[in-house]
């Protein structure tokens, strides 16, 4: 006898799909494998991995100076110039990848992997869906566009929650309730 999918392993899916991330990201920020969000690396500063506050004021000297989020206490900003020198530096030294992806370390890149492949099974929902209408000769929407919905959407949440990116969030967020919707539909189904 084949197991059916109910309702039940639906919320338990999603809620999986929902809290996975955010347990990974702890996992990896309570073993030091990323930054504090909001905390730049330092030295100096590092704008790829988190998009940082640059607050610049007068210093001691009267002269404006730049310092960013998690700027340690007490030390003095980077002047104009020694901030465009540095950023000049990054630029010519940066791997030609990072600079191709405008990130400025490896987990920059790893993270514009991530949303690429979230926005790739997104797609994929689009193929799965034209291949089953062309199988059928008629338009349908089968179940796997939903499931590959809820995941593609749930990534590139994710991804757009790193990117600081409000707009992408809740554009991924607003169909994510309907994609749960729809499966609710199709799984409560009496046969």
């Amino acid at each position: 006898m084949k197991k059916r999918f109910t309702r039940k392993r639906l919320v338990v899916v999603a809620f999986f799909l929902l809290v996975l991330p955010a347990a990974v990201w702890s996992v990896l920020l309570a073993l030091g494998h990323v930054g504090t969000p909001g905390n730049p690396v330092v030295p100096p500063f590092n704008f790829s991995d988190r998009i940082v506050t640059i607050d610049v004021a007068p210093g001691a000297d009267g002269e404006l100076r730049a310092t960013f989020d998690g700027w340690p206490e007490g030390r003095q900003g980077m002047s104009g110039e020694e901030f465009l020198q540095e950023i000049h530096r990054r630029q010519r030294d940066l791997p030609w990848i990072y600079r191709f992806l405008d990130v400025t370390s490896l987990t920059g890149v790893l993270w514009v992997l991530f949303g690429f492949a979230g926005q790739g099974i997104f797609t994929a929902r689009m193929i799965i869906q034209w291949q089953a209408s062309e199988k059928a000769k008629t338009s349908i929407v089968p179940p796997a566009f939903w499931w590959l919905s809820i995941l593609g959407a749930s990534m590139l949440m994710v991804y757009f929650v790193w990117r600081k990116d409000i707009v992408g969030f809740l554009g991924q967020s607003t169909g994510w309730l309907v994609y749960i919707r729809n499966l609710w539909f199709i799984y409560g189904r009496e046969e």
